[in-house]
């Protein structure tokens, strides 16, 4: 698998366990919905962002479009506030690490202690990212901070 289809993988796994919280619903169309992400995110978004209520009030716009592009800013995120420690492994030691972030129980890498988790900071750091780009996408504040809340307890509480 190339590093492309690695960090494709790591968002598409970190924004599914958001949406188990965000939007459950939507899990069901996940995998055909990121890959549509994937192949053409603008796209995606476009289309997210035309959806509208629908007769009898119904709001039927899907947010997994906007989670996956979060769900990027939060992989890049992550990264940041981890340096060091991504830094020293490389790149393929990277998506082993925010893997690791993601599943309870993983084994050490290179002899390094087997738990990783973000400080209090890092994941104040990876929520306001979050938020600052849900917002940027025209999300609504109260989705955007449920979305936002989602992805640090995705990391949070899988890591």
């Amino acid at each position: 698998m190339s590093a492309v289809e690695d960090d494709k993988a790591l968002i598409a796994e970190l924004t599914e366990l958001a949406l188990s919280t965000a939007a459950p619903d939507e899990l069901v169309v996940f995998e055909e919905t990121a890959q549509e992400f994937f192949d053409d995110p603008q796209a995606a978004l476009t289309a997210a962002r035309k959806d509208s209520a629908v007769g009898f009030g119904l709001e039927l716009a899907m947010i997994t479009p906007v989670a996956l592009a979060v769900g990027s800013a939060v992989v890049q995120a992550i990264v940041a506030a981890l340096g060091d420690r991504v830094y020293q492994m490389g790149r393929q030691g990277m998506a082993t690490l925010l893997k690791r972030l993601l599943r309870k129980g993983s084994q050490p890498i290179h002899g390094q202690p087997g738990e990783i988790s973000l400080n209090p900071d890092q994941a104040r750091y990876v929520r306001q990212v979050a938020l600052e780009r849900a917002r940027a996408l025209g999300m609504p504040e109260g989705q955007a901070a449920m979305l936002a809340d989602s992805f640090v307890g995705a990391i949070v509480v899988n890591g």
